[in-house]
């Protein structure tokens, strides 16, 4: 990359927990923004762009990303979260908008579809995920790597991890015609790839857990230790279902979060772990019914984003070459 990517940044805004209105006085500083790279990343082949990110020390770490208008189009028509809060942050959050800029953020309402129901809450359960893998770790913590002679297998490896993947993908086709796992092979030798399965499963959440224990934010695994749960990953969670049901009721996306001191209260420990599931079941449940009952598209008019992604791209590179 041989430009100056702040210089040609269309929009520049603060992203995260300092968007939400949840940061604390430790809180990292986000930044996202989208620029418009020289006439010759579109014409030659030489050189490409998609994204810049650097970490930037002043006092706390300030971590910012740098898109390409194509490829911030291209993510916030598929609804990504992480992209489309980009164009829905409170004014009061932007750093720095060009005319440019303003003409991208005054189409923010056209990338919004039912595609949301998808992103939003998948990205949740993501959340959920990790709060019940930890929870795991944190009640039951693996005392020892899993051992091969626990699966029922000898010392040396039988099956190849290439075979092993074979076989698991063998599954899922399977699975996925015909409901069910229909694998013609010898009886012992799908009981040996079975216990490969699970031994390898075993040794991947060993290795995860390891990673986490070692990687973990000394006041996360404060609260964590206390509560039972990672608070922030649940405040997380409860925050991308409210806002999925939000965009569902034509709402729009609501970055700046009016209901900031009940998520900061979750982080800090308030909702039991069983509240949280059940909080997000219900969410979850309330988006299924809006999806079918939402005025939203299914999709959004992708012809109108892409003639405003070239006209837009054409009179910057016009003006500034």
């Amino acid at each position: 990359m041989d430009f100056d990517v702040n210089a040609r940044t269309i929009l520049l805004v603060k992203h995260g927990s300092q968007a939400y209105g949840l940061a604390t006085p430790t809180s990292d500083l986000d930044i996202k923004g989208v620029c418009i790279e020289p006439k010759q990343y579109y014409m030659g082949f030489l050189n490409n762009f998609e994204q810049h990110e650097a970490m930037v020390h002043k006092g706390h770490p300030e971590d910012k990303v740098i898109y390409s208008l194509k490829k911030f189009m291209r993510l916030a028509a598929d609804c990504n979260p992480n992209i489309i809060e980009v164009l829905h942050v409170d004014g009061s959050d932007i750093l720095s908008m060009d005319e440019t800029g303003e003409r991208l953020r005054g189409m923010k309402d056209a990338f919004l579809s039912k595609k949301a129901k998808h992103t939003f809450s998948g990205y949740a359960h993501a959340q959920l995920k990790r709060i019940r893998s930890h929870r795991e770790w944190l009640l039951n913590p693996p005392k020892a790597p899993p051992d091969r002679k626990d699966f029922g297998l000898s010392g040396n490896r039988a099956v190849s991890k290439s075979d092993l993947g074979a076989f698991t993908e063998l599954e899922r086709r399977t699975v996925a015609e015909f409901g069910e796992v229909i694998i013609d092979l010898p009886t012992n030798v799908v009981e040996i790839l079975v216990k490969e399965k699970a031994f390898a499963a075993a040794k991947t959440t060993y290795e995860q857990y390891q990673n986490w224990v070692k990687s973990r934010n000394p006041a996360r695994a404060v609260l964590e230790a206390k509560y039972g749960l990672d608070t922030k990953h649940a405040a997380h969670l409860v925050r991308l279902m409210r806002m999925c049901k939000e965009i569902l009721e034509g709402k729009g996306v609501i970055v700046k979060r009016p209901d900031r001191e009940e998520l900061l209260s979750i982080r800090n420990g308030a909702w039991s772990y069983d509240r949280i599931v059940e909080s997000a079941n219900v969410l979850e449940n309330e988006c299924d019914i809006l999806y079918e009952t939402s005025s939203l598209p299914h999709k959004p008019d992708l012809k109108f984003l892409d003639d405003q992604c070239v006209q837009m791209i054409d009179q910057y590179l016009t003006k500034f070459g």
